[in-house]
């Protein structure tokens, strides 16, 4: 073989290794974006499944806080039951980390159709296997916000912030990925004016701020 053709071989090569470590690095992207999305969804909706079966079902708004008003009905105080709160918070971070425990591994299949961003193809190709395990601690708030509700009329909304983490694990790859989720909790609505303090702190009207934090 001539020097002249050796160095086109050597190219060539060296060419298509370049290319095939390009694609393959895309596909991987390609592969831990899609499932870290898939590991999200799944991961949330256990979530909201676990608590609204097993916790929220028999809370009520004033089991969580007591509004209190002076003699002429003004409020004066919107006050949180951090006893019952606490119950409620520990029992979540216990229901969620016993499910976990209990499921070890999961997993979820994504057609690699999806990889192509084709729809038609979506659920064609070999099957990518994506296995789901608990990592970490499950971690509790509860956040409240304000909001219009009518003339002299506030709503009270009550949410928990669930912060959990879990791994996944993608062929040759794994990647540890956190999860918030909000879930509405309870509300009401508040006849009369609310004081400022409450509709300003921490962001003030609309925005979601704590009403109590796991210690």
């Amino acid at each position: 073989m001539s020097r002249h053709k050796k160095r086109w071989l050597i190219i060539t090569i060296v060419a298509v290794l370049i290319i095939s470590i390009i694609i393959d690095v895309k596909i991987k992207s390609s592969v831990l974006q899609l499932a870290r999305s898939k590991a999200q969804l799944s991961e949330t909706a256990a979530v909201n499944r676990i608590v609204n079966e097993r916790v929220v079902n028999d809370i009520e708004y004033q089991d969580l806080v007591a509004v209190h008003k002076d003699d002429q009905g003004r409020i004066v105080m919107i006050q949180p039951n951090t006893i019952m709160l606490n119950k409620i918070m520990t029992r979540t971070v216990i229901e969620i980390s016993d499910v976990t425990a209990n499921m070890r591994e999961d997993s979820i299949v994504i057609p690699s159709g999806q990889l192509l961003g084709l729809s038609f193809i979506a659920g064609y190709g070999p099957k990518i296997k994506v296995k789901i395990f608990p990592a970490g601690e499950v971690k509790v708030n509860v956040l409240n916000k304000f909001d219009q509700a009518g003339v002299n009329q506030t709503r009270h909304l009550i949410y928990f912030k669930i912060d959990s983490n879990i791994k996944i694990a993608v062929p040759y790859m794994d990647e540890n990925i956190h999860v918030s989720t909000i879930i509405p909790l309870a509300e009401t609505i508040i006849v009369g004016e609310v004081p400022k303090t409450y509709l300003n702190f921490s962001g003030g009207k609309d925005s979601l701020y704590p009403l109590m934090l796991q210690e």
